[in-house]
């Protein structure tokens, strides 16, 4: 079924750009346009739907909304077969909203999908026929099913999206809440002024008396995060394990396949050595002799088997994790030779090919019971015999490649990772990727927000073939810098950063920003260096990652294009970092107060100080950190977010009490004190040992104390 719903609305427009869109949406009056396929022929209908006669069609449509506050709505739109099944093939809302000018939130497909804030000039465009015919890198996409228009404007956002007018600070966000019956796609003309929600249902059979429900979760409020933690309430936390950042090593990132089981030990044992606290030691693709054959390990690179390395990790501290890719099948595999109808087909019966990795691979048919049972024995033995703790699941949106059986290829994916949850049964940390992430929210405990970083930049060919999945460090971020509310709806993985000098095209400034941000944004900061190679100032820099730093972020902004301010607080701390991804400087003035930095430890590490309404300069692709300088101010030089490492710090009759977190791993750092009122304490304690104060005069009237840890 092709169904299509218009609304027109005449309305008044409130002043507010927010509150406009808003009434827009809760006061339309829908038009349907649909086809759809019933008694073996495809049928349509444009009706209003007030005036719906319901006695021409075999479906029914109904709209209806529920006011939560005065900011906060729910909208549900509704189809019911009333005599027969009916299979429908498209289903969309359309109404005018006066959005012109104005940003538009542009949520990828999946995972490694480029996501960003995008406006009346941008593009959203399809791969070429011919570069997706030769690299099958649209198998990885929507695009196969999604019609990209490539015109200025026209821009689609998968599961949520929000309005953001540049004048003032409310956002209209729209939220699917109902993400088991398909995906949900929000699209806009910005220019036209045309919008619509769009449900990708094609393959649903609808059954006699059966309801499909498209529910949306509306707010305009200021606050994202605030937002993100009301919307999550209709997807609550279905996973056991806490959600708290976590420190790591995996070895995707600098051995790739060719990872041995010499090359584990040689990391794992770097890592100990330089007593880095890290929380897991995750092994990647490789250690298998085939994709989808997960207990048959490759003997030569691993001669000691998988169990073994898990205890290893285990005794050196750390949480041993392990890659898989359940739903993918590589095309050498012993279940292709031996289990060909475990693989889904298309409509020729054809072995489906689900994306161009190792050669081609193809997709495992889900709902075939012994594909679920041989399943359970891989998550049985990796979790319980070889005794790994965390699992990465990647690929996942090879389990939804087309609909098939009667379901929707959302209704797929809903139904795979569900079959992910009872296999595993809380037994191991799960972090998904490739994965449609809204089918992933409140069910996995992590998830990557990003595509695969990269030791370079980007890449160009890539980039001007419009692959929005491409291996990029730059599109790493700019994902990262969007999709950080997901937050409330998991732990967010903004993949790996990239310290070492060898094997790695980035610059110092690249490196750092990498680092920062991922820091900064992310509840998993993993890496695949080797640490034994870091020069001293690598290591600095490595070190001032300890301990995961947790932020409280209360905005991110593109200040300018390709120039981005992150706001956020912690403990007593109030930061303010910026973020230059355009290749040219830029410089911006700051506000009217004084401010702590220290520069990339990879070039100067110079402390700066910065006077009220300073300019300061962001070289291309540099970040900078600034700590507000504020009653009780103490920063300091030891983690890259500076002072967060500082737990606490109290004036007492003996002096200042400052309490340093246990597993802080740089020495020698400074710490810089200021009480705020002109007076500096002759005193001080550092964990309770008394340390020498070196005041220091910056400018004016801000007076410092400095103290070597």
């Amino acid at each position: 079924m092709i169904l299509t719903i218009i609304a027109a609305s005449f309305i008044f427009f409130p002043v507010s750009y927010a509150m406009s869109l808003f009434d827009t949406l809760i006061n339309s009056s829908p038009l349907v346009n649909a086809h759809y396929f019933h008694d073996g022929s495809s049928h349509a209908l444009t009706e209003q739907l007030a005036s719906q006669d319901r006695t021409q069609h075999p479906l029914v449509f109904k709209q209806a909304f529920e006011k939560l506050t005065e900011t906060r709505y729910e909208l549900t739109y509704s189809v019911k077969a009333l005599r027969d099944s009916v299979r429908l093939r498209h289903l969309e809302f359309i109404m005018d909203l006066p959005i012109k000018g104005h940003t538009m939130m542009a949520e990828g497909f999946q995972s490694w999908s480029l996501s960003k804030e995008m406006d009346s000039n941008s593009r959203l465009s399809s791969i070429p026929t011919l570069v997706a015919w030769k690299t099958k890198f649209d198998l990885q996409s929507d695009s196969p099913f999604y019609n990209y228009s490539g015109k200025p404007g026209v821009i689609h956002s998968n599961g949520y999206t929000y309005f953001r007018d540049p004048e003032e600070e409310n956002i209209l966000f729209l939220g699917s809440v109902s993400e088991n019956t398909g995906y949900t796609y929000f699209q806009a003309d910005m220019n036209k002024g045309h919008f619509s929600i769009y449900k990708d249902i094609d393959g649903k059979n609808l059954a006699k008396g059966e309801t499909l429900a498209i529910k949306i979760y509306l707010d305009y409020r200021e606050d994202m995060s605030a937002i993100w933690k009301d919307y999550a309430a209709y997807y609550p936390k279905q996973t056991k394990a806490p959600r708290r950042p976590l420190t790591g090593w995996t070895s995707w990132y600098n051995t790739y396949e060719k990872i041995t089981e010499s090359d584990v030990l040689d990391n794992l044992n770097a890592i100990k050595e330089h007593k880095y606290p890290i929380d897991l030691f995750q092994i990647d693709d490789g250690y298998e002799i085939a994709i989808g054959d997960w207990l048959d390990v490759d003997s030569e690179k691993f001669p000691r088997g998988m169990q073994i390395l898990a205890t290893e990790i285990k005794e050196a501290g750390y949480l041993p994790g392990l890659w898989l890719a359940p739903f993918a099948v590589g095309v050498d595999s012993n279940i292709v030779k031996e289990h060909k109808s475990w693989i889904v087909t298309d409509s020729q019966g054809n072995l489906l090919t689900a994306g161009p990795n190792w050669g081609g691979f193809y997709s495992i048919d889900i709902y075939n019971p012994e594909v679920r049972g041989y399943l359970q024995q891989v998550f049985d033995v990796v979790i319980e015999e070889w005794g790994y703790g965390m699992l990465k699941l990647d690929f996942l949106f090879a389990a939804a490649m087309i609909p098939r059986n009667g379901k929707s290829r959302g209704e797929i994916m809903w139904d795979a990772i569900e079959l992910i949850q009872e296999l595993t049964n809380d037994r191991a940390i799960l972090l998904g990727s490739g994965v449609p992430l809204p089918s992933t929210w409140g069910r996995l405990d992590y998830c990557r927000i990003s595509n695969d970083a990269s030791p370079w930049w980007d890449n160009s060919v890539l980039r001007l073939a419009n692959v929005r999945e491409r291996v990029s460090t730059s599109n790493a971020l700019v994902s990262t810098l969007h999709r950080w509310p997901m937050q409330s709806m998991f732990g967010t993985d903004p993949d790996v950063f990239f310290i070492r000098s060898e094997n790695n095209k980035l610059t110092e400034d690249e490196r750092h920003t990498l680092f920062a941000i991922n820091v900064i944004l992310g509840q998993m900061a993993l890496m695949s260096d080797n640490v034994d190679t870091y020069s001293d100032s690598e290591h600095k820099l490595y070190a001032s990652l300890f301990p995961k730093a947790e932020t409280e972020v209360d905005a991110v902004r593109q200040i300018s294009p390709d120039v981005y301010q992150i706001s956020y607080h912690s403990h007593r701390h109030n930061y303010s970092t910026y973020i230059n991804l355009s290749p040219v400087p830029h410089s911006l003035k700051l506000s009217d107060r004084y401010y702590f930095e220290q520069d990339n430890v990879l070039l100067s590490g110079q402390v700066v100080w910065h006077k009220p309404s300073d300019t300061i300069e962001l070289r291309p692709h540099q970040t900078r950190t600034l700590l507000h300088v504020e009653n009780g101010f103490a920063g300091s030089t030891g983690h890259i977010i500076p002072g967060w490492e500082i737990e606490n710090w109290e004036g007492s009759e003996e002096g200042l009490k400052i309490e340093i977190r246990g597993s802080l791993k740089n020495e020698n750092f400074k710490i810089f004190i200021h009480n705020g009122e002109g007076m500096l304490p002759e005193t001080v304690y550092i964990n309770g040992e008394e340390a020498d104060v070196e005041h220091i005069s910056v400018e004016g009237d801000l007076h410092i104390g400095q103290v070597v840890v």
